[in-house]
């Protein structure tokens, strides 16, 4: 069903309509590849980088997924405060995520779920993007690598692939035998699972066709060949004949996430207790984490150019036992600590022997010796970027209207497709379907479909379902304009042109 994994990535670049995105994934992390993937779609373009087969960082030109307007967008930062920000990163050269710990505007912590959530987001709102293009490249350098659950990233992105995408990779008939592969894993112990999905691999461990698959409570067809897509991809679930028929040492097991793979549990040493709950350890385990990779080795240890022997030696287990892996009970906060611990050993290993301990301090020369004016240069360019280069879906519906209004269809679609890329909604939708009918009167039966999943995505937008009527008309279906006009009413019951339409409506529906 599944093409090599080898072969997916030997191709280097290619469009997401070819080898969609949860491929690219599973083949990235099973190879555990260092790599950073480029995805552009029309003007849209994100940087996903990779460490170890796992997302670790996204860089794009949407507005809405950098860190100050999103922050905004999520009530943790005022308008005032992201200006402010901005304005004491350029004078000062620092960027926006290290202002934001110093002022104290955010925790450590908070920030750094914020980062995981930003970029969890960002990476499933890619799922979507069938018609992108796609490259792999060397890895970019990241300051805070935030790593993610890729198989839980694949599992739940598989739901929001596009229709067609998902029908192309499809090719099952309703009596196929489905069940887990014998040497996978407990589906459980790697992914998070609805009461529904609980069901549903409950039915695959008794083996079950794709019909009784179906047949199911609480899932429609549509979710069920979703689910059962990202298990297959996922190699917990084949067919009854494949399996049959693989020797036992080939059987595929899904790759096991590093981030959560921890040590058997200890208690800490003389009955200390976990510090999980200890919410200034775990602002400080954040704010080291967020820092680590923009330090060198002695901002790492918080010791002086000169400091060596004895004193280097203490400072060392004095970073180290602050923030000891075996302290936390989270697999995820343990992972963190562990990754901080080899960065502090690393930084003591290079400090401790006289040549490298040199090098690093004809570094940190070379790194005072850049002026502050250049720094500020530096942060001053990366803002004017973020003034000019960056997409923002409201600006582009906004101007699709203004083209709209002024004449000029076809550029205001162009628009509506950007807004819709960007963050799509079922007003954006509306307004895309509509312009299109007017580009092509010819297209109404397609423009009324797409009306339709517009009003399904906002049924409270007014200019939607009114749209909708219209074309209901049009193509001959009083019935579904009535029901769009009633509901136009309801939304704006002082529009008299509304009740007109509704009157026209019910009559053409009588006849």
């Amino acid at each position: 069903m599944f093409p090599a994994r080898r072969d997916v990535l030997r191709q280097k670049s290619g469009t997401l309509a070819a080898t969609p995105l949860p491929l690219l994934l599973h083949a990235l992390l099973v190879e555990e590849r260092d790599a950073t993937l480029e995805l552009r779609l029309r003007n849209l373009e994100k940087r996903v980088t990779f460490e170890g087969g796992a997302p670790t960082g996204c860089e794009s030109n949407l507005l809405h997924e950098t860190l100050g307007p999103s922050l905004v967008k999520k009530g943790k930062l005022t308008e005032a405060q992201h200006h402010q920000g901005l304005a004491e990163c350029v004078a000062a050269g620092k960027p926006l995520q290290v202002w934001l710990l110093e002022k104290q505007v955010l925790s450590a912590f908070d920030l750094f779920k914020h980062l995981q959530a930003t970029l969890g987001r960002s990476l499933l709102d890619s799922f979507g993007w069938s018609d992108a293009s796609w490259k792999l490249l060397p890895p970019d350098e990241l300051d805070a690598p935030v790593r993610i659950n890729a198989l839980q990233l694949i599992f739940t992105g598989c739901q929001h692939l596009p229709a067609a995408t998902l029908s192309a990779q499809l090719e099952t008939k309703p009596e196929t035998v489905f069940a887990l592969l014998p040497d996978a894993p407990p589906v459980h112990d790697e992914l998070k699972l609805s009461a529904k999905e609980t069901r549903l691999v409950q039915a695959l461990k008794r083996k079950a066709t794709l019909a009784e698959l179906c047949a199911l409570p609480g899932m429609t067809v549509d979710e069920v060949h979703r689910r059962l897509y990202a298990l297959r991809l996922l190699e917990f679930v084949d067919t009854a004949e494949a399996i049959a028929a693989m020797p036992v040492r080939s059987r595929p097991t899904p790759v096991p996430q590093p981030q959560l793979v921890a040590a058997p549990l200890e208690r800490p040493a003389q009955g200390l207790p976990f510090l999980d709950e200890d919410p200034a350890t775990q602002d400080l385990l954040g704010r080291e984490f967020l820092s680590f990779r923009s330090k060198d080795a002695f901002e790492l240890l918080g010791v002086t150019v000169d400091t060596q022997g004895a004193a280097l030696q203490r400072a060392f287990l004095a970073k180290t036992a602050a923030l000891a892996p075996v302290r936390f009970a989270s697999p995820e906060a343990r992972a963190r600590a562990e990754t901080l611990s080899m960065a502090y050993a690393k930084a003591f290993g290079a400090l401790s022997e006289s040549d490298t301990w040199q090098q690093h301090r004809d570094r940190r020369a070379a790194r005072d010796s850049k002026t502050p004016q250049a720094l500020r240069q530096k942060a001053a360019a990366e803002a004017v970027k973020i003034r000019t280069d960056l997409l923002d879906a409201q600006s582009q519906f906004e101007e699709g209207r203004k083209r709209l209004a002024a004449g000029n269809p076809r550029s205001a679609l162009e628009h509506f497709q950007y807004a819709l890329d960007i963050e799509p909604s079922g007003r954006v939708l509306a307004w895309l379907g509509w312009t299109r009918y007017q580009l092509e009167p010819n297209g109404a039966a397609a423009c009324f479909e797409v009306l339709t999943r517009a009003c399904e995505q906002d049924p409270a937008c007014e200019e939607a379902q009114v749209w909708r009527g219209d074309l209901a008309m049009v193509v001959g279906r009083p019935d579904v304009a009535l029901e769009a006009y009633r509901q136009a009413v309801k939304l704006a019951p002082k529009n008299a042109r509304y009740a007109e339409l509704l009157q026209v409506a019910t009559k053409a529906a009588r006849r």
